[in-house]
């Protein structure tokens, strides 16, 4: 039978109601108990070929709808690959976006260091499916897409399509040593979303997340004060904050945060109580004898929002962080 989704408007908010899904059904406390699937990965065409990697554009099924993505696989043998990084960029503009866009310069310095990596596109961007209305829960379906990429990657289906020729096809592991997690910006907050749903201990380093709770990171970046304060009165938006859920990310996790300190797009501040909000959910953990968070923070001397002009020293640590976790 062919689903169908109606949208009504109560008091300016778009309301989903369907059979399947409603809006608290996307707060974090909701997708404690989504009905996450894994997907077969398509390799859908070659990007790049070179000494150091082979490029795709690859395809997988999330919240039935199509997720592009780019995955690159480092030249070397398959044995020899340490694990996959799964990348959630930060925002990016549509016009002039193309799959990739955001990841693949760190990505450059993972794959020298013998890692694979997977950046999705995300809902409404590449050759993904449109974004599900409301919109304004894009991070949440964000969530949703990187938790099934995890499950799709845990023990990975993949294909080649038949248009690529067989000298474009690299020898791809049965499954990899680790999968790791880096997010940047927004893909810094759906990064944390994920660790508290995945409930796993996913080594994950964070660049300069986006670390206030929904609603009000939508009304900081999109202007959208009105919209989230009638969100406030609609919806419990403690079952949206990631600051109400630190209690479900997995004991020991390990976390690597950094931050520049001349970030004009994340503020400081914002890592600062981040990290702060971390220490007390320890010292929770502490009192009642379960296992803690790993966080170690780290802050970059006059360094932007990309941690410029660090990368020398800053991908190596991340990759050496992974390599010990």
């Amino acid at each position: 039978m062919r689903k169908i989704g109606v949208f009504l408007l109560c008091a300016g908010l778009p309301v989903l109601v369907s059979a399947q899904k409603r809006v608290e059904d996307f707060s974090l406390r909701g997708l404690q108990t989504y009905p996450y699937k894994a997907s077969p990965i398509t390799i859908q065409s070659m990007v790049l070929k070179n000494n150091l990697q082979y490029a795709y554009n690859v395809s997988f099924r999330s919240m039935d709808l199509t997720i592009s993505a780019r995955m690159s696989i480092p030249a070397i043998a398959s044995e020899n690959i340490k694990g996959m990084v799964i990348m959630l960029r930060g925002h990016q503009n549509p016009e002039g976006y193309y799959t990739g866009k955001g990841t693949e310069n760190p990505a450059r310095g993972y794959l020298q260091r013998g890692y694979a990596v997977i950046a999705p596109d995300f809902p409404g961007y590449g050759n993904s499916s449109p974004t599900p209305e409301p919109a304004e829960l894009h991070q949440f379906y964000s969530t949703v897409n990187a938790v099934e990429l995890y499950k799709s990657l845990e023990n990975p289906d993949f294909s080649f399509a038949p248009s690529i020729p067989q000298g474009n096809r690299i020898s791809l592991p049965d499954s990899f040593k680790k999968l790791v997690l880096w997010g940047h910006s927004n893909g810094g907050q759906v990064a944390i979303h994920f660790l508290e749903i995945i409930q796993k201990p996913v080594p994950t380093v964070l660049w300069a997340p986006v670390s206030i709770a929904f609603p009000d990171s939508l009304a900081h970046y999109r202007r959208r004060t009105a919209w989230a304060e009638q969100f406030k009165k609609e919806h419990s938006a403690a079952d949206f904050s990631l600051f109400s859920q630190l209690h479900r990310i997995a004991p020991g996790t390990p976390v690597l945060l950094e931050q520049g300190d001349k970030d004009a797009a994340v503020p400081k501040a914002w890592s600062d109580a981040f990290a702060g909000a971390v220490g007390i959910e320890n010292q929770r953990r502490e009192k009642a004898g379960l296992g803690m968070i790993d966080l170690s923070y780290k802050v970059y001397k006059n360094a932007n929002h990309n941690l410029n002009p660090y990368w020398n020293s800053v991908l190596p640590l991340d990759v050496l962080f992974w390599d010990q976790h």
